[in-house]
């Protein structure tokens, strides 16, 4: 048998504590990670369903196809993660600092975006029909009010890539959001529908 499919939970747990770095495949669902550093490890395909991710350092993690359904991951540091065709259906994002992560394809359907930082995030065909966004940060011009009224609005990473942003911004071409065939529909909250339709994403009917 599958050595992998043998191990419980609660060792999949001690080794995320230990700071093992390959979990691949892992099953961590309903387990307690919150404030964890976990940055750089990968989570490709683990279920992380229901898991407690609060607080956790996870920049930079490969979580590519994980189902992270209904986890808490508020507050959390996602930066640059790579979560391509992540499963984040009901998932609590609030505050999430999601700068310069890979969505592509993602499932966000209800999950729970509020006052993330989503600044050159690639949602590209992702699905954020019934998502609330309100208060996301999408795009630069909008963050300097958004933090004035939230006080627990997540941090913006000054990186290369904002820097080029923001010399094509003064070009008036603005890159801060990557929405080409995501989807929204009138059950997704917080979002400005004719600015997102001009940002690429795709008006669907509402289940």
């Amino acid at each position: 048998m599958n050595s992998i499919a043998q191990k419980s939970v609660a060792q999949w747990l001690a080794l995320a504590k230990k700071g093992e770095k390959n979990l691949v495949n892992a099953d961590l669902a309903g387990a307690d990670l919150s404030k964890l550093d976990l940055h750089g490890v990968n989570l490709s395909g683990a279920n992380l369903s229901g898991a407690n991710l609060s607080s956790s350092k996870l920049y930079d993690c490969n979580l590519s196809n994980a189902n992270l359904s209904g986890a808490n991951l508020s507050k959390a540091d996602l930066f640059a993660a790579k979560m391509q065709y992540a499963n984040l259906q009901k998932a609590n994002l609030t505050q999430a600092l999601l700068q310069e992560a890979v969505l592509q394809f993602a499932d966000l359907t209800e999950a729970n975006l509020q006052t993330a930082n989503l600044l050159l995030t690639d949602l590209k065909g992702s699905n954020l029909q019934g998502a609330n966004v309100t208060n996301a940060i999408f795009d630069y011009a909008q963050t300097s009010s958004i933090t004035a009224q939230v006080n627990s609005a997540p941090e913006m990473v000054e990186t290369e890539a904002l820097g080029n942003a923001l010399t094509l911004l003064e070009r008036n071409i603005n890159v801060f959001v990557r929405m080409s065939g995501a989807k929204i529909n009138k059950n997704t909250k917080g979002v400005n529908f004719v600015w997102a339709k001009k940002n690429g994403a795709v008006i669907v009917a509402a289940n």
